[in-house]
Protein backbone atom coordinates (compact mmCIF):
# COMPACT_ATOMS: atom_id res chain seq x y z
CA UNK A 1 0.00 0.00 0.00
CA UNK A 2 1.10 3.61 -1.13
CA UNK A 3 1.88 6.05 1.85
CA UNK A 4 0.52 9.26 1.15
CA UNK A 5 0.73 12.70 3.11
CA UNK A 6 -2.51 12.72 4.18
CA UNK A 7 -3.96 13.90 7.71
CA UNK A 8 -4.78 10.67 9.66
CA UNK A 9 -8.38 10.93 10.55
CA UNK A 10 -7.92 11.10 14.34
CA UNK A 11 -5.97 14.01 13.91
CA UNK A 12 -8.78 16.20 12.12
CA UNK A 13 -11.38 15.02 14.39
CA UNK A 14 -9.21 15.98 16.92
CA UNK A 15 -8.64 19.13 15.77
CA UNK A 16 -12.50 19.59 15.16
CA UNK A 17 -13.61 19.17 18.72
CA UNK A 18 -10.68 21.24 19.73
CA UNK A 19 -11.92 24.33 17.87
CA UNK A 20 -15.19 23.87 17.96
CA UNK A 21 -15.28 24.23 21.88
CA UNK A 22 -12.87 26.88 21.46
CA UNK A 23 -15.75 28.57 19.65
CA UNK A 24 -18.73 27.17 22.04
CA UNK A 25 -16.67 28.83 24.91
CA UNK A 26 -16.75 32.45 23.62
CA UNK A 27 -19.30 34.27 24.65
CA UNK A 28 -21.28 36.81 22.60
CA UNK A 29 -21.26 40.51 23.82
CA UNK A 30 -23.99 41.36 26.72
CA UNK A 31 -23.90 44.94 26.61
CA UNK A 32 -22.96 47.79 24.52
CA UNK A 33 -22.46 51.01 24.30
CA UNK A 34 -25.46 53.33 23.33
CA UNK A 35 -24.08 56.11 21.19
CA UNK A 36 -20.74 57.57 20.94
CA UNK A 37 -17.97 55.98 23.36
CA UNK A 38 -15.96 59.61 23.47
CA UNK A 39 -17.63 62.55 24.78
CA UNK A 40 -15.75 65.64 24.40
CA UNK A 41 -16.48 69.03 26.33
CA UNK A 42 -15.25 72.89 26.43
CA UNK A 43 -15.68 74.22 29.50
CA UNK A 44 -15.17 78.23 30.26
CA UNK A 45 -12.67 79.33 33.17
CA UNK A 46 -14.37 80.00 36.34
CA UNK A 47 -17.65 77.40 34.81
CA UNK A 48 -18.50 74.11 35.62
CA UNK A 49 -19.12 70.75 33.70
CA UNK A 50 -22.65 70.09 35.33
CA UNK A 51 -22.57 66.50 33.80
CA UNK A 52 -21.26 64.47 30.59
CA UNK A 53 -22.73 61.10 30.49
CA UNK A 54 -22.35 57.76 28.31
CA UNK A 55 -24.76 55.08 28.28
CA UNK A 56 -24.19 51.37 28.80
CA UNK A 57 -27.56 49.05 27.70
CA UNK A 58 -27.79 45.08 28.60
CA UNK A 59 -28.36 43.13 24.66
CA UNK A 60 -28.83 40.15 26.53
CA UNK A 61 -31.73 37.90 27.66
CA UNK A 62 -29.96 37.91 31.49
CA UNK A 63 -29.71 40.38 34.17
CA UNK A 64 -25.68 41.14 34.18
CA UNK A 65 -23.39 43.17 36.38
CA UNK A 66 -20.96 44.85 34.73
CA UNK A 67 -17.47 46.33 36.59
CA UNK A 68 -15.49 49.04 35.33
CA UNK A 69 -11.66 50.44 36.27
CA UNK A 70 -9.63 53.29 35.37
CA UNK A 71 -7.51 52.87 32.78
CA UNK A 72 -6.14 56.19 31.81
CA UNK A 73 -6.79 59.89 33.98
CA UNK A 74 -4.52 63.30 33.02
CA UNK A 75 -7.57 65.62 34.81
CA UNK A 76 -5.14 68.27 36.19
CA UNK A 77 -4.89 67.53 40.07
CA UNK A 78 -6.13 71.26 40.64
CA UNK A 79 -9.75 70.64 39.07
CA UNK A 80 -12.05 69.05 41.47
CA UNK A 81 -13.90 66.21 40.02
CA UNK A 82 -16.61 63.79 40.86
CA UNK A 83 -18.33 60.33 39.36
CA UNK A 84 -21.50 58.96 38.97
CA UNK A 85 -21.88 55.41 37.63
CA UNK A 86 -25.40 53.51 37.26
CA UNK A 87 -26.39 53.06 41.17
CA UNK A 88 -23.16 54.86 42.60
CA UNK A 89 -21.64 58.70 42.78
CA UNK A 90 -18.21 59.36 44.25
CA UNK A 91 -15.93 62.12 45.06
CA UNK A 92 -12.88 62.11 42.42
CA UNK A 93 -12.20 59.97 39.93
CA UNK A 94 -11.91 56.03 41.64
CA UNK A 95 -9.50 53.70 40.58
CA UNK A 96 -13.06 51.12 39.63
CA UNK A 97 -16.24 49.95 41.21
CA UNK A 98 -19.62 48.17 40.06
CA UNK A 99 -22.58 49.18 38.35
CA UNK A 100 -26.49 47.94 40.19
CA UNK A 101 -27.76 44.85 38.23
CA UNK A 102 -28.75 45.86 34.72
CA UNK A 103 -31.72 43.67 33.59
CA UNK A 104 -32.60 43.25 30.10
CA UNK A 105 -32.48 46.13 27.85
CA UNK A 106 -31.84 48.29 30.58
CA UNK A 107 -29.51 51.61 30.51
CA UNK A 108 -26.92 52.10 32.69
CA UNK A 109 -24.21 55.09 32.61
CA UNK A 110 -20.53 56.28 33.82
CA UNK A 111 -21.09 60.56 34.19
CA UNK A 112 -18.14 62.74 35.17
CA UNK A 113 -18.68 66.34 36.84
CA UNK A 114 -15.63 69.03 36.47
CA UNK A 115 -15.86 71.97 38.72
CA UNK A 116 -11.98 73.41 37.41
CA UNK A 117 -12.47 76.74 39.16
CA UNK A 118 -10.57 79.49 37.02
CA UNK A 119 -7.52 76.84 36.20
CA UNK A 120 -7.67 76.31 32.46
CA UNK A 121 -6.27 73.20 30.98
CA UNK A 122 -7.23 69.59 29.53
CA UNK A 123 -7.58 66.68 30.58
CA UNK A 124 -8.72 62.48 29.59
CA UNK A 125 -10.29 60.65 31.41
CA UNK A 126 -11.24 56.25 30.08
CA UNK A 127 -13.07 53.78 31.67
CA UNK A 128 -12.58 49.85 31.13
CA UNK A 129 -16.29 48.38 31.27
CA UNK A 130 -17.03 44.32 31.25
CA UNK A 131 -19.50 41.92 32.11
CA UNK A 132 -18.06 40.12 35.14
CA UNK A 133 -19.34 36.91 33.29
CA UNK A 134 -18.29 37.98 30.58
CA UNK A 135 -14.73 39.84 31.56
CA UNK A 136 -13.01 39.10 27.58
CA UNK A 137 -15.22 41.29 26.40
CA UNK A 138 -14.80 45.24 27.44
CA UNK A 139 -15.86 48.18 25.94
CA UNK A 140 -13.34 51.92 26.73
CA UNK A 141 -15.31 55.05 27.61
CA UNK A 142 -13.64 58.26 27.19
CA UNK A 143 -14.19 61.87 28.29
CA UNK A 144 -11.99 64.64 27.13
CA UNK A 145 -12.53 67.83 28.91
CA UNK A 146 -10.90 71.42 27.97
CA UNK A 147 -11.57 74.29 30.36
CA UNK A 148 -10.39 77.40 28.63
Amino acid sequence: MKRTNMIPLHLLLLLFVFFSQSLIGQKAPTFKVVGESLNKEVVEAGKRLDVSKINVENISDMPIFLKWKTVHNSFPKAWDCSMCQHGKCQIGIPEGSSFKKLNPDQQGYIAIHVMPGDKSGKGVVTFKIYDIENPDFHENITFEVEVQ
